[in-house]
């Protein structure tokens, strides 16, 4: 049933709420931990590595940072 007000950001639900919201929050709630930080000479951001299940498949796009070249990561 929540599909029905889900499919817009500004379309609340019947008990008042967003769903777009809560279902970001969930999930920031599975997300690893990753810190910047920012200096004169560049940027450095470390990211947690979670443990994952020997029954997940890895060849599906999980990563979330990806090496551009040798200079920049996104």
């Amino acid at each position: 049933m929540a599909r029905r007000y889900d499919s817009r950001t500004t379309i609340f639900s019947p008990e008042g709420r967003l769903y777009q919201v809560e279902y970001a929050m969930e999930a920031i709630s599975h997300a690893g931990t990753v810190i910047g930080v920012l200096s004169k000479d560049g940027i450095v951001l470390a990211a947690e590595r979670q443990a994952t299940s020997s029954l997940l498949e890895q060849n599906i796009g999980s990563e979330k940072i990806y090496e551009m070249n040798d200079n920049v990561v996104a």
